[in-house]
C-alpha cells in the first residue's frame, strides 16, 4: 500500500518540473495533466468495485501493481524511442492511478482483516506507513530530478516505487500460498 501510494507522491513532486522543463506547459494545463493520475485512480477504483467480488485480495493487488508497472515501462520505452510528448508522460502516469485504484481497496481491506480485533491499529499503522514512505519517495524524487533527466527520472522513480509495491504483493501471494499449504498438511 505504501509503495503504491509512493508512485503518486513521486508524481506530485516531479510532474511540475517535467511539465515546465520539457513541455513549457501553462499552469492551467498543468492542473489538467496533474489531474490525469487522479482520473486514473477513479477509473481503477471503479474497476476494483466491479472485479473484487470475483477475485481475491491478492489477485487484485497484483493486478493493480502490474498495470502500474507496465504503463510506466511502456512510457519509458516510448520516451527512449524519441517520442517526448506530454501524453507519453502523463499517459504512463495515468496507469499508476489506475493501478492504485485497483490495488488500494484490496490492500486496505487485507491490512485490516488479518486480526479483526486490531483493525483500528492496522488502519492507523498502514496510514502512517503510507504517508511516511510517500514522503520519503517524494523527497528522493525531488533530490534526483533535474531539468535534464526530468522525464526519465520521474517515470523511473515511479516505476521503482510501483515495482516495490509489486514485490510486496508477490510476497503476500507467497505468504497466502504457504499458509494454504500448511493448512492442507495440518488439518
Amino acid at each position: 500500500m505504501a509503495f503504491s501510494t509512493g508512485g503518486f507522491y513521486a508524481f506530485l513532486g516531479g510532474a511540475p518540473l517535467v511539465a515546465s522543463a520539457l513541455f513549457d506547459v501553462p499552469p492551467a494545463l498543468l492542473g489538467v495533466y496533474v489531474g490525469s493520475i487522479t482520473a486514473g485512480f477513479v477509473l481503477g477504483s471503479y474497476l476494483s468495485g466491479r472485479l473484487a467480488a470475483r477475485h481475491s485480495l491478492t489477485a487484485m493487488m497484483l493486478g493493480g501493481r502490474v498495470v502500474a508497472c507496465l504503463g510506466l515501462i511502456l512510457g519509458l520505452l516510448v520516451l527512449a524511442l524519441g517520442v517526448v510528448h506530454e501524453l507519453t508522460l502523463f499517459g504512463a502516469c495515468m496507469c499508476v492511478g489506475i493501478g492504485n485504484g485497483i490495488t488500494m481497496p484490496s490492500a486496505s481491506s487485507g491490512a485490516m482483516s488479518v486480526r479483526p480485533t486490531l483493525a483500528g491499529s492496522a488502519s492507523g499503522l498502514s496510514g502512517a506507513l503510507t504517508v511516511a514512505v510517500g514522503a520519503a519517495i517524494a523527497a528522493l524524487t525531488g533530490a534526483i530530478l533535474t531539468a535534464h533527466n526530468a522525464a526519465y527520472g520521474l517515470l523511473g522513480m515511479m516505476l521503482l516505487s510501483s515495482a516495490l509495491g509489486l514485490a510486496a504483493a508477490l510476497h503476500v501471494l507467497w505468504l497466502d500460498r504457504s499458509e494454504t499449504r500448511q493448512c492442507q498438511t495440518n488439518p
